[in-house]
């Protein structure tokens, strides 16, 4: 039930950015799942990720808001923040889902800073700080390296 609401929530989200009067859609592949990126205005970029792949006993699904802080050319540094629902599942405890928070900065590459004939393909590269805390699992916290190519519409 959790992924097909996942599916419904990405869908969503694609369908308003979609028919936004202004601002660009992206969609793509983002650490552990499918992505959607919109910008809300030049300088903050709205971002879900449903995770679809990865541990069997570990889902996640992300909610992301990033800033564009420096431009130049074809590379964008950006900072974020996040808002993450971790679902673990297991049959001895059961099921249990928390809300963790992340933090971050990153870069964003438009390879058409190489070939301006090719498509509109970006490639992100960021590093941040993950919390969550679960009641029967214990919490984790640490840097994650965060990668993703996203196509923009």
């Amino acid at each position: 039930m959790k992924k097909q609401l996942s599916v419904v929530a990405m869908l969503a989200l694609l369908t308003i950015g979609a028919s936004a009067d202004q601002g660009d859609m992206y969609a793509g592949l983002e650490n552990y799942g499918l992505s959607a990126k919109y910008d809300v205005t030049d300088k903050i970029t709205a971002q879900a990720v449903v995770g679809v792949w990865g541990y069997n006993s570990l889902t996640a699904m992300t909610g992301r808001a990033l800033y564009k802080f420096k431009k130049q050319d074809h590379l964008d540094f950006y900072g974020y923040g996040d808002i993450t629902s971790w679902t673990w599942k297991d049959s001895y405890y059961g099921d249990e889902t928390v809300i963790g928070f992340g933090a971050g900065a990153g870069a964003e590459y438009d390879i058409r800073g190489i070939d301006p004939d090719f498509i509109p393909l970006y490639l992100n590269l960021d590093l941040g700080l993950q919390v969550a805390s679960f009641d029967h699992y214990g919490g984790f916290s640490g840097l994650g390296l965060g990668v993703g190519v996203h196509y923009k519409f």
